[in-house]
This record gives structure tokens, C-alpha cells and sequence, in this order.
């Protein structure tokens, strides 16, 4: 489903490009559930993730959401508003417990004028992001709600994310990402317990038959 940076930004860049971005940035922790930034919101700063996860929602005039993705350590979320000028286009929440650097747009904008590969880094990752958008798009217009979960857990458990990632993610959050009813995803994962592919407990799903699995989000 495309859920997770496929190159996280800043573990592209060189060390030393890495080091002056995250110079730049003040240190703030965010607690579970608080925004870091808000759809639609004229904001002038970025955020890069050194440790815990975020979520990236939009939501629609009809009152519908989506998840768009998750962010974790090692991303950037922000750039875009700061390089147009516009809004913002998502709304950004600590899904876990996060510390990140916050960078003013102004010190932002001058570090990539500073730092020739690091711009071409940034292009490359936003590039990528609008990619992984468009696949996603395309699996919602096209996929069952079964084809489309199976494929949301095979990419959570590629990424080999902590338990407090797991722990975070209920059935609601997984109906978002997924374009789908909270009853539908319950459903899917009856079906996929019943299979023996996977078991659910408080909060957790454990997959029992990767194969299975991917053959499930491959058919």
C-alpha cells in the first residue's frame, strides 16, 4: 500500500548533510495523539523524525479520512508546504511517542541552497512520495478490501516496525489507510484467522503464514 517512506530522507543523505539538517532543527517531543502539523494550516517549518512514528491523514469536505502514510524515524514531513508557499495538505499526529528536530522554513530553504546533493536528495524523496500516492490511489479504486489489508500488513512487517507502532494501529486506523468500513477490515481479518495466516490479540496481529500472505495481496 505504499505506507511507508520507501527511502527514509535524511538515511539518504550524506553524514555530513545529515549532520547541518539536524543542527538547523530545535528538539521537541511529541506525545501520542498530539498534531505536529494541521491540514490546511499555514505553516512555515519541516520536522525530521529521529525517533517514534507519525501519521499522515487528509481529510475530505464530505468528512471522510485517509491515511496516507506513516512517517518514522529518519523521514521528513513539512517540505512541501515550505517549498510552495500553500497550505498544508495533511494533517501530521505522533501515532507514538516521538523526538524530532523542527526547522524553520527560512533555515530550512537556505541549507538546501547550501547543500547541492541534499536538494537533489529532497526532490528524489518528494518525487518517490508522489509515486507511492498514486499506487496507493490505484489500489483503492481497484483491490478488495481482503487484497488491499493483506497488503498493508506485509508492508507494516517489512519494515520491520517496533511493537509500540503495532500497539497503535486499530481496526479504525487500518480501515483509513485502507480506504474501507472498520466492519469490512474485521471481517477480512475473521477470514484471515480462519485461514490460520494470522492471529489477533489486544491490539496486536501476528502473522502466522507470511507466504500466505503475500499470495493473498498478490492475487
Amino acid at each position: 500500500m505504499g505506507m511507508f517512506a520507501q527511502e527514509p530522507l535524511l538515511t539518504s543523505l550524506r553524514p555530513s548533510d545529515r549532520a547541518a539538517l539536524q543542527a538547523s532543527g530545535i528538539g521537541r517531543v511529541y506525545q501520542p495523539g498530539v498534531p505536529l502539523m494541521r491540514q490546511g494550516a499555514v505553516e512555515d517549518f519541516v520536522v525530521a523524525i529521529t525517533v517514534g512514528w507519525a501519521v499522515v491523514r487528509s481529510d475530505a469536505a464530505n468528512g471522510r479520512s485517509l491515511i496516507l502514510g506513516l512517517r518514522g524515524p529518519g523521514d521528513l514531513v513539512g517540505e512541501l508546504a515550505v517549498l510552495d508557499g500553500q497550505p498544508r495538505s495533511a494533517t501530521v499526529s505522533a501515532l507514538t511517542r516521538m523526538e524530532v528536530r523542527v526547522l524553520p522554513g527560512a533555515d530550512f530553504r537556505s541549507f538546501l541552497r547550501d547543500h547541492p546533493q541534499a536538494s537533489v536528495a529532497v526532490l528524489r524523496g518528494m518525487a518517490l512520495r508522489m509515486r507511492q500516492t498514486d499506487e496507493h490511489s490505484q489500489d483503492l479504486a481497484t483491490l478488495p478490501v481482503l487484497q488491499r489489508l493483506a497488503k498493508l500488513l506485509i508492508d507494516i512487517d517489512r519494515t520491520g516496525s517496533d511493537s509500540a507502532l503495532a500497539r497503535r494501529l486499530t481496526q479504525y486506523d487500518l480501515a483509513t489507510a485502507i480506504g474501507a468500513t472498520r466492519e469490512s477490515v474485521a471481517k477480512a481479518l475473521s477470514d484471515l484467522r480462519s485461514r490460520g495466516v494470522l492471529s489477533t490479540g489486544q491490539r496486536q496481529i501476528l502473522i502466522a503464514d507470511k507466504a500466505a500472505l503475500a499470495a493473498i495481496a498478490e492475487l
